[in-house]
């Protein structure tokens, strides 16, 4: 039986600042909203190639492919880690503790 094919996005880290950032289809992005699903096996290999380019290597590090849902709303990341990435925002207070806001601001 054939493996149904799940749309994907490519992502990589940003060389400079190291940000997550994803392929347009013209450039790379740090906003996810903005990343070009593949919506096929070929432009999903398509995209491997890209990734592979030496062109890439001054732009970028760790290319590789994410899944994401398509919604009529736009794309969402397709797993928790990639939802992480994609929110860009950290994943735990750094100010703990009672009063730690109020002393810091």
């Amino acid at each position: 039986m054939a493996k149904t094919f799940k749309p994907v996005v490519l992502t990589a880290n940003a060389l400079e600042g190291g940000e997550a950032v994803w392929w347009t289809g013209a450039g790379w992005s740090p906003r996810f909203a903005e990343a070009c699903p593949a919506r096929s096996d070929a432009e999903a290999r398509m995209f491997e190639t890209l990734a592979a380019a030496p062109f890439f290597e001054s732009q970028v590090v760790g290319p590789y492919l994410s899944e994401v849902e398509l919604t009529g709303e736009g794309i969402r990341p397709g797993s928790r880690r990639e939802a992480i990435r994609a929110d860009a925002e950290p994943t735990f207070d750094y100010l703990v503790g009672a009063g730690a806001r109020e002393r810091a601001a």
